[in-house]
């Protein structure tokens, strides 16, 4: 199958990438110009250069490909970024919609992530497909933005298109070189964790995700959302698995979680009287503080999406950040901030 992927040289997009060269698919990578492809080009994908505005660029590319995974997008939580939010996520995704419409694409298989889908903060409750986003949660702008997202492939789906919508939870592995919950797992790594997360969450591999991503191309009901999450753990359990794995122990954390997130969230309100750029993003924070899980019942048993277990998903993640050089042989200088 002849399958182009926007967002390519993003995490997933990476580990999407390596999942359908492996399923022999002729892949072609539509980046921005001004995109890393360092770790993207060695796979021997056609790149093309455009950018997700660019109607005509998009139609061009699409011509002659069998199918469409839409992996790029903006993924912050700042309300500061909303422009930027609505340009790529929503607009971005309505464009790739409509060229996907206009040049006869037979799949489109667009990334999401839960923050769409309610989640009660119970961890012994499982949120699904169906679960209405309510809460703090809705008012998260990446939230907002993907909502809208999805409502574009839907009007898509009306339209004729055949799409499926992937909504993966928190993803942990390999190609995390812009730091996702790699971050977590350098920080471990080298005894720099800021604070303790009270919370915990639904984690997934990376290359699950990407095997996910493939077997969407053929499998799912067009106009249908899929979960793929698959382990649910308090963040003390993920420090934990991230000690075993990486043979290392952190120490406990000086700064409380309750100050880190007071002054991040006074640094985004307040930004001329607190100083800096925070860590993380206020909301992202508050989130840690509950335990939000999902239920990826309905892509297992539909898309025959298969969970890693934690240990894998860090394992993956520690042995790439060591190919590539983010975690030295003998850590001896922090890379996460620290109070």
């Amino acid at each position: 199958m002849k399958v182009l992927i926007t967002g390519a040289n993003g995490f997933v997009g990476l580990n999407v990438v390596k999942a359908l060269v492996a399923a022999q698919h002729q892949v072609t990578a539509y980046v921005r110009a001004s995109s890393n492809v360092s770790f993207l080009v060695p796979f021997g994908v056609t790149l093309v250069r455009g950018e997700l505005h660019d109607s005509a660029a998009l139609r061009a590319a699409m011509a002659g490909q069998d199918a469409v995974i839409h992996t790029a997008g903006n993924t912050s939580s700042n309300p500061r970024d909303w422009p930027l939010l609505e340009a790529v996520n929503i607009e971005g995704t309505r464009r790739v919609t409509d060229a996907a419409l206009e040049t006869g694409i037979a799949r489109l298989v667009f990334t999401s992530t839960t923050s769409t889908i309610g989640a009660r903060n119970n961890p012994q409750v499982e949120s699904t497909e169906e679960t209405p986003l309510r809460g703090f949660r809705v008012n998260n702008p990446y939230a907002k933005s993907k909502l809208q997202a999805e409502e574009c492939v839907y009007r898509a789906c009306d339209r004729g298109l055949s799409a499926v919508i992937l909504n993966p939870a928190e993803v942990l592995g390999a190609y995390d070189y812009s730091m996702q919950w790699g971050r977590m797992v350098l920080a471990v790594t080298y005894n720099q964790l800021p604070f303790m997360p009270p919370g915990g969450a639904s984690f997934c591999g990376a290359a699950a995700v990407a095997e996910a991503h493939v077997s969407a191309l053929t499998q799912g009901t067009a106009g249908e959302r899929y979960i793929i999450a698959g382990v649910n753990v308090r963040y003390t359990e993920l420090i934990k698995t991230i000690e075993a794995v990486t043979q290392c122990q952190v120490s406990l954390p000086q700064t409380p979680y309750s100050y880190f997130y007071l002054k991040t969230w006074l640094q985004e309100k307040f930004p001329r009287l607190i100083p800096g750029e925070p860590v993380l993003d206020a909301y992202r924070l508050r989130v840690f503080k509950g335990s939000y899980y999902f239920s990826s019942a309905k892509a297992e048993r539909e898309l025959g999406y298969q969970p890693a277990s934690l240990s894998q998903m860090v394992e993956e993640c520690a042995t790439w950040y060591r190919a590539n050089g983010f975690i030295a042989s003998a850590p001896s200088e922090s890379l996460a901030v620290t109070e």
